[in-house]
């Protein structure tokens, strides 16, 4: 029989990254497994980034291009690599030395070739390099069901794009990641690929992701905050009940999840969708109704163009308009343009 040896494409897309890009680099030059690329993006870095990956010559690929965000820089790659499998690397992350090894490895096993392969990982924050193992597995195995659930990783967040190893059959199936998408273009692209490709979970770290973040409070309405929340509202008004069966032991356990989980990512227009959604169920969650406006009231400006291009915290009842309109319609027809508005006009 013989050996299963596919070439894979590590990618690493980089914004000004000279703190980190080298470490990056070598992390994956430093692969046990041997039939490897590495494609550095260049997406447009002002700082010493080229610098630090022509330093590096042919050991890498190197592309550089305009400044259109991470999607745009790894939908690049994905588009010029040789690899029938991608791994995604970002510039401030490392790889364990047998990464693509146990990948591989663990693909060799199974009889769909095109399985989606994720991990387990470490956290490691920026100045401390304090190490946490996420335990996706445990998170798993307090409820089997979640084992059968094909978006359960995206659901509650228990995947992270440098753990997986993908075939260049996924991205030729569903897409590539979003463009429109500015932050939320990985979790996007899992929704879709993983409703089309099953995934296989390897329990054990094989990626350090560094938490270089400073926050000390809840975040404004930026633009991730608004992305990632009307992606999870999308995905809710979706999952059918057999599926939350698979992921929850029962839907007020599911509300809370969800409400937990908005609550402390800060994506509080999910947050506020989810408890208008427990209220309507008679369902009383972990938070319960907190001290916020009521969605669902008539505001002074309800019919006002103009309410798109006030501050972020005026816009909010125009997407809780938007939320009303989608629970009552769903995703298609008119609420899709709306929510096609908000990303447009209102996310800046």
């Amino acid at each position: 029989m013989a050996t299963f040896n596919p070439m894979v494409s590590i990618v690493i897309p980089v914004y000004n990254g000279e703190n980190y890009l080298k470490e990056a680099i070598d992390s994956a030059l430093a692969q046990t497994y041997k039939n490897l690329e590495i494609i550095v993006v260049n997406d447009g870095s002002t700082d010493a980034t080229e610098q630090i990956a022509l330093s590096y010559g042919d050991k890498i690929r190197y592309f550089s291009k305009e400044n259109g965000g991470t999607s745009t820089a790894l939908n690049l790659a994905i588009q010029n690599m040789k690899g029938e499998y991608f791994s995604w690397l970002s510039h401030d992350d490392l790889y364990y030395l047998q990464k693509i090894a146990r990948n591989v490895e663990e693909l060799a096993k199974l009889e769909n070739k095109d399985t989606i392969i994720i991990s387990d990982l470490d956290g490691m924050t920026d100045h401390t390099r304090t190490f946490k193992t996420a335990g996706y597995q445990e998170h798993r195995d307090a409820y089997p069901k979640r084992n059968t659930s094909y978006l359960y990783p995206v659901i509650y967040n228990k995947t992270h794009g440098c753990t997986h190893l993908i075939s260049k059959k996924v991205f030729e199936t569903v897409g590539l990641f979003d463009v429109n998408e500015r932050v939320a273009h990985d979790f996007e692209f899992y929704y879709r690929a993983f409703a089309k490709f099953p995934h296989h979970y390897i329990d054990e770290p094989l990626v350090t992701a560094r938490d270089s973040s400073n926050r000390t409070g809840r975040r404004a309405h930026t633009r991730g905050n608004v992305e990632y929340s009307l992606l999870y509202i999308d995905i809710l008004e979706h999952l059918s009940e057999e599926e939350i069966e698979k992921i929850a032991p029962s839907m007020k356990a599911f509300l809370n999840d969800m409400e937990f989980f908005f609550y402390y990512a800060d994506y509080s227009i999910a947050l506020d969708y989810v408890e208008v959604i427990a209220e309507g169920k008679g369902i009383k969650t972990r938070f319960g109704r907190r001290e916020l406006p009521d969605p669902f009231a008539p505001t002074q400006n309800d019919n006002d163009e103009n309410t798109v291009t006030a501050p972020s915290e005026q816009k909010i009842p125009f997407v809780r308009r938007a939320i009303r309109a989608v629970k009552k319609n769903g995703i298609d027809g008119c609420a899709k343009m709306l929510f096609e508005r908000i990303k447009a006009k209102c996310v800046k």
